[in-house]
């Protein structure tokens, strides 16, 4: 019975043991950084388009659609995404390489880094705003004020003169397009009317002829 005892708590302790350094291994694993590049499976020195690949390719392994039973592909798939985040950016893939060549900075590699762009961004835009303030054109004189002027009243009585040109040809077009359909409509009525009498009377005297026949079969 001691010995079953002594077997019993040895298996427990190994159990133990056991366990413990499989939680000690996954907490140094979450705790120790990821590296982006390691991730994608690139080279620190790819190109854009490698990384774009690399990550096309990962993510289709490691969608959470592709194999739903296994919940560390969530987990797996976001670190991939924030990866190619980070990587396919020049600004934010300068900063974690600097932060991977210098891993005691901390924060102050970032903010310095930060610093650097928010200030070459501040230049940038005032560059830009620059370029419109100087491209605004000089002041202008009286006597080319005066020509602009001259020059506009001009266009405005050109505008003004074809207006009314217009309006003249569509009124003289729709005067002859509105004779001509009165002339139409008359023939046509004379027409009609032409037909209707010689039925009319073409009828009058089939109707004579008729009440003649008739009456001299009365008188046989």
């Amino acid at each position: 019975m001691q010995v079953e005892a002594q077997l019993r708590l040895c298996q427990n302790c190994f159990w133990c043991c056991k366990n413990g350094w499989r939680m000690l291994s996954q907490s140094y694993a979450h705790r120790k950084p990821v590296n982006y590049y390691d991730l994608l499976g690139v080279k620190s020195d790819a190109t854009l388009e490698e990384i774009k690949n690399a990550f096309f390719h990962k993510s289709k392994k490691l969608h959470p659609d592709s194999d739903p039973s296994n919940p560390e592909l969530h987990s797996q798939f976001v670190k991939l995404n924030e990866a190619y985040r980070v990587l396919s950016k020049e600004l934010s893939r300068k900063e974690y390489d600097f932060k991977i060549r210098h891993p005691y900075s901390g924060g102050q590699v970032f903010g310095s880094a930060s610093s650097y762009a928010s200030s070459k961004s501040a230049q940038d835009n005032t560059h830009y705003w620059e370029q419109f303030r100087h491209s605004q054109p000089p002041e202008m004189t009286a006597e080319e004020r005066e020509q602009r002027r001259k020059r506009n009243y001009r266009l405005v009585a050109y505008c003004i003169v074809t207006m009314m040109l217009s309006i003249g040809a569509h009124a003289v077009f729709f005067r002859k397009l509105e004779k001509v359909h009165n002339n139409f409509m008359d023939e046509k009525d004379r027409v009609i009317t032409e037909i209707y009498n010689e039925s009319k009377e073409r009828a009058r005297i089939n109707g004579f002829k008729k009440q003649t026949e008739i009456l001299r079969q009365k008188h046989r």
